[in-house]
């Protein structure tokens, strides 16, 4: 099988909530409070699991916590959703203008899973 993927990704296990779906800064959905789990990590997005149903090109703010202590903040673009069961979705994200410091830690992180 050819890999399609831009960066390699890497198992993590972070928990997110979504609080807050915004689309080109004109239209949202509020107070959504769906917990999310993020199952793996790339330099190009967040593959992640959730029971909420999300759509497609939203954008939402997240924080992402490492096992070594650090953070960094980030925008994700849900570009993928597949339905893993009645009552769980499998998401991909994609990350909007990552900051530096993001991407060595993802680089870091993902290094240490191969």
């Amino acid at each position: 099988m050819i890999e399609k993927r831009r960066s390699p990704r890497a198992p993590i296990h972070l928990t997110l909530s979504i609080c807050d779906l915004y689309k080109q800064e004109t239209s949202g959905i509020h107070h959504l409070e769906s917990p999310i789990d993020v199952t793996d990590i790339s330099e190009h997005g967040v593959g992640f699991t959730s029971e909420c149903i999300l759509p497609l090109d939203y954008y939402f703010n997240a924080s992402v916590n490492f096992t070594d202590g650090k953070e960094a903040n980030a925008t994700l673009k849900i570009i993928r959703c597949d339905i893993i069961d009645g009552t769980r979705y499998s998401y991909g994200g994609e990350f909007v203008n990552p900051e530096p410091n993001l991407l060595t830690n993802i680089r870091k992180h993902v290094s240490s899973h191969t």
